[in-house]
């Protein structure tokens, strides 16, 4: 919901910060680094140590952050634009089930969350797999380009971080804080199939 307005925001520094880092590396290999931050914090999450976690989430965040404006100061590639979507999901759902291992009263609710991601990730994936990325830019060029049709909703990147960071911060609140973000979770998951249901039926 606040990806764009964030976004603003945040391109300049890391633009600025993309030109350094081009010098010594590719943007994929920015992303792979990512992903290695992205592991290590749901290792820090299963042996509790949630701070040390919450560095490994900023760094994660803050290489996927940096490896879309590096390919942007080049020319962005189809694989990069695969690696970026595929390992991000595969640290939220690392993230849930780290926290489904670390503690047994949060297991139903990290296996509802898992389904929930399912259900934002297939109405987020198949949309953009549906209508290409140049339709998209054509109708709406605002915001920053992606190499995919961007779904909006209530629940997207920024509000994904937020609980992550919540979760972090106070572990012991994962139940409230899950039970919240499944709520908006499902009301994403109806807002996109309602939404993509109205682009389509034509």
């Amino acid at each position: 919901m606040f990806d764009r307005q964030i976004q603003k925001f945040t391109q300049k520094p890391f633009i600025y910060i993309s030109k350094f880092f081009l010098k010594f590396i590719s943007p994929n290999l920015m992303t792979l680094i990512g992903f290695g931050f992205g592991v290590l914090m749901c290792i820090s999450i299963i042996v509790d140590q949630y701070f040390i976690g919450l560095i490994f989430l900023f760094l994660n965040r803050l290489s996927d952050g940096l490896d879309g404006a590096m390919a942007r100061l080049q020319t962005p590639t189809p694989l990069g634009g695969y690696l970026d979507i595929v390992l991000d999901f595969l640290i939220y759902g690392g993230f849930v089930v780290s926290f489904g291992i670390t503690e047994q009263n949060n297991t139903f609710l990290s296996m509802i969350l898992l389904f929930c991601y399912i259900g934002t990730g297939a109405t987020f994936l198949a949309k953009a797999a549906i209508l290409p990325s140049l339709t998209y830019q054509s109708l709406n060029n605002k915001g920053i380009p992606k190499s995919f049709h961007y779904a909006g909703g209530l629940v997207e990147g920024s509000e994904t971080i937020i609980f992550m960071i919540l979760c972090l911060l106070f572990p012991n609140l994962f139940v409230y804080f899950s039970s919240i973000f499944i709520v908006l979770c499902l009301i994403t998951i109806v807002f996109r199939i309602i939404v993509c249901y109205r682009e389509l039926n034509y």
